[in-house]
């Protein structure tokens, strides 16, 4: 009878194997192409760069020569692939006098321009990054000259006449894949805590109403939702920044949760880091992915109180997913080495990693990427210490990512807990339990003193 059994087990998982219908999509993220690299390198931090390398430069955004060979590169790495999912940030890390309307408009079109050129049959679901409007971070909740502009050459990608208001109107859409897989492109730039326009409002543009009504026709319609965008719900860590405002962050987890049946994953860029977040359901089990690739540009924090982070490399990914169930299969992580690409005047994309493998999990849906957190047990744990390796696309260089046990708790708790108060007790639960053990050695140590000296005197 088992032997029956694990026939059976075992043919069925054959057949499982055997019926999936496998696809793939590229993921990639905040280009920030500085115009004026080769002369005033407006981006770099305010270093004055003497030999800036041919596809770029550590304290800089990226040349176009790194843009180009980005999306070119991409495609002789696999052109027979889906769709595309470009989730913003174009424009430079640059103060807006430097910039306008016009020259944010002309950065996009200049980059849309090549991805169609190099992909010309594949469709490309793009949203906007925070740096994309001017003056930056201020996206309107209403119509306005970039959405008007970027509607127009976007269009054909989206191809939806049924989208045209509620792109022009907020710059957001959906649409069905060829496998009627649904993608939710959000602008989820509203919601950013520098976002002054919107910061007054409960639901700019509509979003949050049409997003929890294309959710609830999704499971009428027995359809599957991968939600992308840029600003992510939840806290970067080690920094423990929340993107978004407070109220902005809970009602986007609110409806994520509530509709979390039908989100395969949410796929999102801004931090320019490769990590993930979790979504648990009120039982504690984590229902929803989401996915944070790290970024083309090399440029790199250099923080007001001093603190500047490590280097890192340019990043482009590839997921693998189910085209029937949209269920996410697996992660392929390609990267640049950009000092050896400098040196050699070459830039060469390596497969840094499969999630599968480096972290040994069948998948990369919540539940797996739920286990892999239960096995982050310390700062030392080979599984974190492998995440924290990929942190900033550097593994295979000598610039690791430096993490300690305090940085351990602010990323593990990160990834747990989207919200602020389960963030903020999340912290405080860790480092509480600390305190309470160091209570407890120093309570048998004196205890054993007093014995000591009770026995001396008796």
């Amino acid at each position: 009878m088992i032997r029956f059994m694990l026939l059976c087990a075992t043919l069925c998982c054959l057949l499982s194997a055997t019926t999936a219908d496998i696809g793939y999509f590229w993921h990639v993220t905040d280009f920030h192409w500085d115009f004026s690299y080769w002369t005033d390198q407006l981006s770099c931090n305010g270093m004055n760069i003497s030999q800036p390398g041919l596809f770029g430069n550590q304290w800089c955004d990226a040349p176009w020569r790194l843009v180009q060979e980005t999306i070119t590169g991409i495609q002789s790495l696999k052109s027979d692939v889906d769709f595309m999912l470009w989730t913003g940030d174009t424009v430079p890390h640059v103060d807006s006098g430097h910039l306008s309307t016009d020259l944010n408009k002309e950065l996009v079109r200049n980059i849309t321009e090549l991805m169609k050129s190099t992909f010309p049959t594949m469709p490309i679901y793009a949203t906007f990054g925070n740096h994309d409007y001017h003056p930056k971070h201020v996206f309107p909740p209403y119509n306005n000259e970039i959405y008007n502009a970027t509607y127009l050459i976007w269009k054909s990608w989206i191809n939806d006449t049924s989208q045209d208001a509620n792109f022009l109107k907020g710059g957001y859409y959906t649409v069905l894949t060829a496998s009627g897989i649904r993608i939710v492109a959000m602008n989820s730039n509203m919601y950013y805590v520098k976002d002054t326009a919107t910061v007054n409002l409960e639901d700019p543009a509509d979003q949050f109403a049409w997003l929890d009504s294309v959710l609830t026709n999704a499971s009428t319609n027995n359809e599957k939702v991968i939600l992308t965008g840029h600003v992510p719900p939840g806290f970067t860590t080690p920094r423990a920044v929340r993107w978004m405002t407070e109220a902005f962050n809970k009602k986007f987890i609110e409806i994520v949760l509530r509709h979390s049946s039908v989100i395969v994953a949410m796929h999102f860029g801004h931090e320019h880091h490769d990590s993930y977040r979790l979504f648990y359901n009120q039982e504690g089990t984590a229902v929803v992915s989401l996915f944070l690739a790290p970024s083309v540009t090399p440029w790199r924090f250099q923080l007001a109180d001093g603190e500047i982070e490590p280097p890192h490399n340019p990043g482009a990914r590839l997921v693998k997913y189910d085209r029937q169930t949209g269920k996410q299969l697996d992660i392929q992580q390609y990267y640049a080495d950009l000092n050896k690409a400098n040196a050699d005047k070459k830039l060469i994309w390596s497969l840094g990693y499969n999630a599968t493998d480096l972290y040994g999990i069948q998948d990369i849906t919540p539940k797996s990427m739920g286990n892999l957190l239960d096995k982050m047990t310390s700062a030392t744990n080979k599984d974190f210490k492998a995440y924290v390796n990929w942190y900033n696309t550097n593994a295979n260089t000598s610039d690791k990512f430096p993490c300690d046990d305090a940085c351990f708790k602010k990323m593990t708790c990160g990834v747990r807990h989207l919200d602020e108060d389960s963030f903020s007790k999340c912290l405080t639960a860790v480092s509480g339990s600390v305190s309470l053990l160091t209570f407890s050695v120093y309570s048998v140590f004196y205890a054993m003193l007093f014995v000591a000296i009770y026995k001396l005197f008796n």
